[in-house]
């Protein structure tokens, strides 16, 4: 997620059309969308966070108007409802008033110059009933698949969201889920919440698997993983743990130029990644730092097919868990099936309602 207003310009321009290049997605991050998201043409995932920028009215209210007016464009594939992100779980955003500019408040509907705070939740979500009439809701007004992002600390609330879909039916799922990290985080991350809240994605993705497997629903939801994914032994491992699609934030900022110098949320980043000051702005080259992001992109992907082909497989999305083993302190290997904790088991009854729905879906 790459918003508007944390990061800069020529920043948002270098990933649109490197996006565009590559053939891959971009997301919009949680600030609404901008002309520099669309300059590439690539493909979008909207992303509404807890403030709803860019979807929200005068009093900060969902708003089905401006959904319609987004989903109407093409190059918006998918909207992402932000619960949490691994970099500040359980704490909302800041975006400082000196990053508040007219453009930046007329696309999130702020007030110019003034700090802006978002909630640490959604204040019209508080169950999974409440997340899933969202997701019904915002999937009938735009017509596009819907799904909902979180970093996992606490798990029981997975298991009561996935009955109450058994209760609705299968239609009523969200399309994807994104699995965010603790192992993510940014230069504008509090230091506590970076380093010791959220669980670390080694150990929610196999479980959260293993949980839509055994609820049935693991070809109807889809998972995207993020967390410092940067490598192509992390997407293989990722892959191989049941994520259907990957998403990298870190990766793409050092091929923009990134030098970690932790000063994101201050408005003097030296390489213009996450400033609107315009002379620190100079040495960031949309057009150069495009084919930067292009190739990473290419060249993450052949390796990780590189990796699949040496399992003995065809693709990358052949990898299964059994691809994987951990070697322990003594040197030797363990299957990582053995090692991997398991959710809680639904009952014959329950799963038999999932295996009801129509054939069709």
């Amino acid at each position: 997620g790459m918003s508007y207003g944390a990061v800069s310009k020529p920043a948002i321009l270098a990933l649109s059309r490197g996006a565009a290049k590559a053939g891959c997605w971009l997301n919009t991050g949680e600030g609404g969308l901008s002309p520099y998201h669309l300059d590439g043409n690539c493909d979008l995932v909207f992303q509404i966070g807890t403030a709803k920028y860019g979807v929200r009215d005068l009093l900060g209210n969902l708003s089905d108007k401006h959904l319609r007016e987004l989903a109407a464009k093409p190059q918006i594939k998918m909207f992402e409802i932000k619960l949490s992100q691994g970099a500040k779980p359980g704490k909302g955003g800041i975006l400082p008033a000196e990053k508040v500019s007219a453009e930046v408040a007329a696309i999130r509907g702020i007030t110019e110059g003034e700090a802006s705070i978002s909630p640490n939740g959604h204040t019209d979500i508080h169950s999974v009933n409440d997340l899933l009439a969202m997701v019904n809701h915002i999937r009938d007004v735009t017509g596009k698949p819907v799904g909902f992002k979180a970093v996992l600390g606490e798990k029981t609330w997975l298991i009561d969201l996935i009955k109450l879909i058994q209760q609705q039916g299968i239609e009523s799922a969200p399309d994807f889920i994104t699995l965010d990290s603790a192992d993510g985080g940014s230069g504008a991350a509090p230091q506590p919440l970076l380093d010791h809240v959220g669980l670390p994605v080694k150990e929610t993705l196999p479980w959260l698997a293993a949980l839509l497997e055994q609820a049935g629903l693991k070809e109807r939801i889809k998972i995207i993983v993020a967390g410092k994914l940067i490598t192509p032994h992390m997407v293989a491992w990722a892959l191989a743990c049941g994520a259907d699609f990957v998403n990298s934030a870190r990766g793409f900022m050092f091929a923009l130029g990134c030098i970690q110098a932790l000063q994101c949320h201050k408005n003097t980043c030296p390489t213009g990644i996450t400033t609107h000051n315009t002379k620190l702005q100079k040495g960031l080259d949309p057009t150069d730092k495009a084919e930067r992001v292009a190739s990473y992109q290419r060249h993450l992907t052949k390796s990780v097919a590189m990796i699949a082909h040496s399992c003995g497989l065809t693709e990358p999305r052949q990898l299964r868990m059994r691809h994987l083993h951990v070697i322990n302190g003594d040197g030797f290997s363990v299957p990582w099936e053995s090692i991997n904790p398991q959710p809680l088991l639904f009952t014959t009854s329950e799963n038999s309602k999932i295996n009801e729905a129509p054939s069709n879906l």
